[in-house]
């Protein structure tokens, strides 16, 4: 009897491993992917996201709610200018471990007020790619890498 029970549980807690590893697999990944970045380069490409975002939606009107915790130059600099601008700009909490083992989800809704903004800049040899998701909206810009500088390689792509 007590055998059973052991098993019952090593069950339970293989299955909820499973179902926390493929909870993380589904799920996209944002932030900062650039291998040692300088912070110059990433405040250029924050800098010109931010100016970007202002040409698109009004200041002082727009609420914007970060999607993900920042912890890096590019989104500090962002937040930052965006703020600057006149937007007001939610920032998300790292959870505890409590909080991401036993928090209950809660709608969309409910989270947070404002529109969604999430980022993602990553590389490929020496070009960098700056995107930002707002809502349903992604905007996409190529950089190019050049002895700690970087400059755009294109212009801001918008897709919804």
């Amino acid at each position: 009897m007590m055998v059973q029970k052991i098993n019952q549980s090593h069950r339970l807690l293989a299955l909820l491993l499973v179902s926390m590893l493929l909870n993380g697999c589904a799920t996209t990944q944002y932030g900062n992917f650039i291998q040692n970045p300088s912070q110059d380069a990433n405040q250029i490409m924050a800098t010109d996201a931010a100016t970007q975002i202002v040409r698109l939606y009004p200041a002082a009107t727009t609420q914007f709610s970060i999607g993900h915790v920042v912890n890096d130059t590019f989104g500090q600099t962002l937040i930052e200018k965006l703020r600057i601008a006149g937007f007001a700009v939610q920032e998300a909490a790292e959870p505890s471990i409590e909080q991401s083992l036993f928090a209950v989800p809660q709608p969309r809704e409910e989270q947070k007020a404002g529109i969604r903004l999430s980022y993602i800049v990553d590389q490929s040899d020496n070009l960098y790619h700056a995107n930002l998701l707002i809502d349903d909206t992604r905007l996409s810009r190529a950089f190019i890498a050049r002895a700690d500088s970087v400059r755009p390689a294109g212009l801001w792509v918008k897709r919804e």
